[in-house]
């Protein structure tokens, strides 16, 4: 999939767009492939990352799914932000562009 397609489908508002933009403009590409490597080989980070997907989840809905307690998710859902692959608005979870590219283009052997 190509960043036009990721684009029009992720669900970040202009705002939250724009946030993440500044976030993501410095990364060292070779440190951050090799964190994203890392923390991406948990499958339930995966996992919850593909829950997401496209959608807009709430904690609740996520926790609900996982049925794990609340600080486990927390830590995961930390993680996958660290990674700029998830954004946290107003209590609703979204994939960036970033975590939507991970989902069509990473092969981790699910």
């Amino acid at each position: 999939m190509d960043m036009k397609e990721i684009l029009k489908i992720c669900r970040l508002t202009e705002e939250e767009m724009h946030e993440y933009l500044q976030i993501t403009k410095d990364i060292d590409h070779k440190e951050d492939h090799s964190r994203a490597y890392r923390t991406m080989m948990n499958q339930t980070r995966r996992e919850i990352l593909k829950f997401i997907g496209i959608n807009v989840r709430t904690f609740d809905q996520i926790k609900k799914k996982f049925q794990s307690d609340d600080q486990l998710i927390k830590y995961h859902l930390s993680m996958l932000v660290q990674l700029h692959y998830v954004f946290n608005s107003e209590s609703n979870w979204k994939a960036t562009p970033r975590g939507i590219g991970f989902l069509y283009n990473a092969v981790m052997g699910d």
